[in-house]
């Protein structure tokens, strides 16, 4: 615990104004042994549908389908079912179907229930991700590794959870959803958002300024923030207040291509995580082709996110081709409540609770929440246009670039996710045997383990239904027996399995098993619980004394070269 403690008193320390890490990084010390470079690559609200090289339907991820066409996608057997472009399903799971959860479990490797993280923080958040939970970041940082973080966080911004502090060197990017602020360019929303006001306040004490950040009610309109704007970091500064949302994706395209060319000339490897702001709402307002059906706003803004990703990759393969892996993933399944603002489910339409009520999406543990687009490129080393029948999830990304860093995994607690080395390069079919989806939101205790995927087979404890786009939900419903669909026959989750039948008794004990081992296994298991208690001074507020903390400073253009310390 001592690590904890001095990265605790450092914290405070700063925060006081004693010291204060300056923005000045310097990536030197070659390492010895060449080791891989990392790229993790993660959407926001992304659709299994919204990669051309999943689904036929798409036309909008040139850069995505190449990437894929080139590395390996995860693929189940189905193609000749739908007649999907390229290598065919993705058997991709993220570890929840909500934003801070499956951020949480990317970074450790560990259920919910584990790490802490079961919901969103919120903008007045005083936790995050708890202390005493390992992150990918700070094991590759004590392998000798230069981290950088761009883009959406959402794990904590208060204090000692700012990503800084978590592992990373460098961080550029909005510490939450690109929603939970004002902006002055708000973009494509359902309802629409107004801009941030322009005006000056008179002068107020801090006790009405911090009423006046409090109060839900009074700082959100229909699901718009309108007292608070939008903060964009630059390590522990704000450097934007209100974020210029139609910039955005230049902005992270450029501090990526930077960290990586100074990482690449430093002599030591690198670990790049990006938090992708596409395909959450708001979408920016891009220019738009000629093309009629291109005039869509999602369309344009996957093409701007398909774009993002293609200045990365090419960087990346100017510079460190053949000894960098990135992974490209999402977070989980599309926002259908946000109506044609939304991505494609595929063929994950969630039948059967589409006749209950709500959306079978995000927030649920319908196959249209969790199960994401995923590309892995690596020339050289990962086999050239290949399929693979493995069931896997984001969860394996710690354990995998772990093992492939050379690093050791922390002590002291268990972990969900597989190496899953041989499946990358091995040609091996073997991922998890049992998956499990935690609740979401939709339905049920936040983070609890009630749908269980074993193999083909999917036991539903509980179902609900998300908002729609109508603004409906389906009710919560207790099944127990549970409901067990065959995704193999199923994929739309329209009919279960009949509860007579035989198929489904022999099926059943397994399902009762492996949820009765994950329960004891994580009771006995070292786990943590994240503090969401909220304070109206945990906002980020670059100046509480003008208008929705309105300020602006000039980002850095370039990553510094040495990391001092500023008095």
């Amino acid at each position: 615990m001592a690590w904890l403690f001095i990265k605790v008193l450092w914290v405070g320390v700063s925060f006081l104004g004693c010291l204060f890490p300056f923005v000045n990084f310097h990536f030197s010390g070659e390492t010895g042994d060449q080791k891989p470079n990392f790229v993790i690559i993660l959407a926001d609200d992304m659709g299994w549908g919204d990669l051309g090289a999943n689904w036929a339907e798409t036309k909008d991820t040139a850069n995505l389908d190449k990437m894929a066409a080139e590395g390996m996608r995860r693929s189940a057997s189905w193609d000749r079912q739908f007649h999907i472009f390229a290598l065919g399903f993705v058997d991709f799971h993220a570890a929840a179907s909500t934003c801070s959860p499956s951020r949480a479990s990317l970074l450790t490797g560990r259920l919910g229930l584990r790490n802490g993280v079961t919901h969103n923080f919120a903008v007045t958040s005083v936790g995050g991700l708890p202390l005493n939970e390992t992150t990918l970041a700070e094991v590759l940082q004590q392998a000798g590794y230069v981290t950088g973080m761009i883009g959406k966080w959402h794990l904590g911004h208060h204090g000692s959870y700012h990503p800084n502090f978590r592992g990373f060197d460098y961080y550029f990017g909005i510490p939450y959803s690109h929603d939970m602020g004002c902006t002055d360019t708000p973009g494509y929303n359902h309802p629409p958002c107004p801009a941030c006001p322009q005006c000056d306040r008179p002068s107020r004490s801090w006790k009405q300024i911090l009423s006046h950040l409090w109060f839900p009610h009074r700082s959100r309109k229909g699901g718009c923030y309108t007292n608070v704007a939008l903060p964009l970091y630059e390590n522990l500064d704000i450097v934007e207040q209100p974020v210029n949302l139609s910039s955005l994706a230049h902005m992270y395209a450029e501090k990526a291509t930077q960290f990586i060319q100074h990482a690449s000339t430093s002599g030591r490897p690198f670990l790049l995580y990006v938090g992708l702001a596409h395909m959450h709402v708001p979408l920016t307002r891009t220019r738009q082709s000629a093309e009629p059906q291109d005039h869509r706003p999602y369309a344009a803004s996957l093409r701007e996110m398909d774009s993002l990703v293609g200045r990365i990759k090419d960087i990346v393969d100017r510079t460190a081709k053949e000894n960098t892996f990135v992974w490209f993933t999402g977070d989980n399944g599309p926002w259908v409540q946000k109506c044609e603002l939304a991505g494609s489910l595929g063929p994950f339409t969630g039948l059967w609770q589409v006749h209950q009520g709500g959306s079978p999406a995000k927030q649920t543990t319908w196959e249209g929440g969790h199960r994401v687009p995923a590309v892995a490129y690596w020339p050289g080393r990962i086999p050239f246009n290949v399929t693979s029948t493995a069931l896997l999830s984001v969860l394996d990304i710690f354990p995998t670039v772990v093992a492939l860093a050379g690093a050791s995994l922390p002590h002291s607690r268990r972990f969900d996710g597989l190496d899953v080395s041989e499946v990358l390069f091995g040609g091996s079919q073997t991922g998890h045997k049992v998956l499990f989806h935690p609740n979401s939101g939709a339905a049920g205790e936040y983070g609890a383990l009630q749908t269980v995927r074993l193999g083909n087979y999917k036991a539903f404890y509980i179902t609900g239904g998300a908002a729609a786009c109508d603004g409906s939900v389906g009710p919560a419903q207790c099944h127990e027996p549970p409901l067990v669909f065959d995704l193999e026959d199923d994929v739309a989750e329209a009919v279960p399995l009949d509860a007579g039948s035989a198929e489904y008794r022999s099926v059943l004990p397994t399902v009762r098993e492996a949820l009765a081992g994950v329960l004891h296994d994580i009771a006995g298991d070292n786990t943590s619980r994240a503090d969401y208690a909220q304070d109206p001074s945990a906002t980020p507020c670059c100046d509480p004394h003008h208008v929705v903390c309105r300020c602006q400073a000039s980002s850095q253009t370039d990553i510094p070269t040495s990391r001092n310390v500023r008095q």
